[in-house]
């Protein structure tokens, strides 16, 4: 019976921790990958409600506007991106992202369109796939410190950087993926971060 109701806890907050890299099993180890986090266990913990608060205000919205809207929140700065088809959606959900506890920036990359196909989806997943398996895999990069996002071709990039070296690895893997458009990163150096 424990053994069920950890599968249901971390089935329930694996989504809140998809920018995390892969889902360690096991409290313990998910708890210590979080604390290596330069935000630590705190921050994730707040980022992700943050991250949960303004979904459940797109699904109360509309249920369309939370499956088409993407949410990623680094150090209280929140990002969106997707498709949606009625400009005044787009309006609302920067709207309901501002009105989030702990919000400090929002940056509206959603675009006013019908969307991408499955084709566009599953080209937008496997390019985030192949830019978070070069991160994961460069020891002179922390991985856990981004968030990386791919809509329509455009990868976002989201974290927090140790030096301004490891920011253009980053940005450098991000660029050199197939079928990349162009690369927007958010992500900060980690003395401007502390200043």
């Amino acid at each position: 019976m424990k053994l069920k109701s950890q599968f249901i806890l971390l089935f329930l907050v694996a989504p809140l921790l998809s920018s995390c890299a892969p889902i360690i099993i096991g409290g313990g180890a998910m708890v210590g990958a979080l604390a290596t986090r330069e935000k630590g266990v705190s921050g994730t913990v707040s980022d992700s409600q943050i991250s949960v608060l303004i979904k459940a205000k797109y699904y109360s919205f509309n249920s369309d506007l939370h499956s088409k809207v993407g949410v990623n929140v680094q150090s209280g700065e929140v990002l969106l991106t997707g498709s949606v088809p009625d400009p005044q959606w787009q309006v609302e959900a920067e709207r309901m992202a501002w009105e989030v506890n702990g919000v400090k920036q929002v940056d509206n990359h959603i675009e006013v369109s019908e969307g991408g196909g499955l084709g566009s989806i599953a080209q937008d997943a496997l390019i985030t796939t192949q830019v978070k398996s070069h991160l994961l895999f460069d020891g002179d990069i922390r991985s856990l410190n981004y968030s990386i996002k791919t809509v329509a071709g455009n990868v976002y990039i989201m974290g927090l950087a140790q030096s301004q070296e490891e920011l253009e690895k980053v940005t450098k893997y991000a660029s050199g993926a197939k079928g990349v458009n162009k690369v927007i990163s958010y992500a900060k150096l980690k003395e401007e971060a502390a200043s």
